[in-house]
């Protein structure tokens, strides 16, 4: 399964639909066009740690802003609403990376509302293997390239 943060936005976009309906999904904050209401992805940092058996544990934090026209007077309500909304359904979704599916828990949820934004932040955890076609670093020792000169005959 490949892992990446616009497959972790797709499947969320996909997930959350309903749970939130009428809201436009992006990848990453926008900054014209945008139609309210919308939530987008952040990421807030990226951790790596090594086990055993050649994988690696990734802890990414992620913010989901959900945004609503700025001037409505039930704004708060409306934040509110959202984040008890969200509460109630994240803490495991579905996660697809087009070809593979499975299901992705989420930690250490939290929701902060600001004047202008819902932040929904969690982490997700998941175990990472490298890529088994990647080049591997060798010693310097080890690198025999020959310089040819040109022949200027």
């Amino acid at each position: 399964m490949n892992f990446t943060i616009e497959t972790v936005a797709k499947s969320l976009a996909t997930y959350l639909k309903d749970i939130l309906p009428g809201v436009t999904f992006y990848a990453d904050p926008n900054q014209q066009g945008t139609k309210c209401p919308c939530a987008f992805l952040q990421q807030r940092y990226s951790r790596i740690h090594k086990y055993p058996a050649n994988r690696f544990l990734r802890e990414i934090g992620i913010d989901l802003t959900y945004l609503e026209d700025y001037n409505l007077p039930d704004l708060q309500r409306r934040y509110t609403t959202a984040a008890e909304a969200l509460d109630m359904v994240m803490e495991t979704f579905l996660y697809t990376d087009g070809t593979n599916t499975g299901l992705v828990r989420t930690y250490d949820r939290e929701a902060t509302i600001d004047l202008d934004a819902l932040h929904y932040k969690f982490e997700l955890r998941v175990f990472v293997f490298p890529d088994k076609g990647s080049v591997k670093m060798r010693r310097i020792d080890e690198l025999n390239e020959e310089v040819n000169a040109l022949d200027e005959s």
